[in-house]
C-alpha cells in the first residue's frame, strides 16, 4: 500500500519569520500559521495555529510577503518532531514542512 503525506492549509501569518542558516549553510525559516479566527474558538489562542517550516530554496522566499496577518496558502507535509528537554521531559510537536507558499488576497466578505 502506498501512503501519502500532503496537506494544503490556508490561514494568516501570526509572526513574520526570520531567516536562519544551518551549520551546512542551508537557509531555514519557520513561523506560526493561524488556521482559524481565534476570537470565535474557546480556549488558549496557541491551539489555533501550526508551525510552518521551510528549508532550502523555499526558505529564500521574499520575507516581506510574509508579514503578520498576511493570508497565505501552504502546501507541504506533516511532520512530528520529538525531543527531550534538559529536564528529561519528552516533548512532541506537529509542524508542516512546506514545499510551496502562495499569498492570497484577503476575502472582501471577511471581517
Amino acid at each position: 500500500m502506498t501512503s501519502y503525506n500532503c496537506v494544503i492549509l490556508t490561514g494568516k501569518v501570526v509572526t513574520p519569520p526570520q531567516r536562519e542558516y544551518r551549520p551546512d549553510g542551508s537557509p531555514v525559516i519557520q513561523f506560526p500559521l493561524e488556521l482559524n479566527d481565534a476570537k470565535s474558538i474557546p480556549g488558549p489562542k496557541n491551539q489555533n495555529w501550526i508551525l510552518v517550516v521551510a528549508v532550502g530554496e523555499l526558505a529564500e522566499y521574499d520575507l516581506d510577503l510574509l508579514q503578520s496577518g498576511q493570508p497565505l496558502m501552504v502546501v507541504g507535509r506533516l511532520h512530528q518532531r520529538r525531543w527531550k528537554t534538559p529536564e528529561g521531559i519528552q516533548r512532541t510537536r506537529m509542524e508542516v514542512v512546506a514545499t510551496e507558499f502562495r499569498t492570497v488576497e484577503k476575502n472582501p466578505i471577511e471581517t
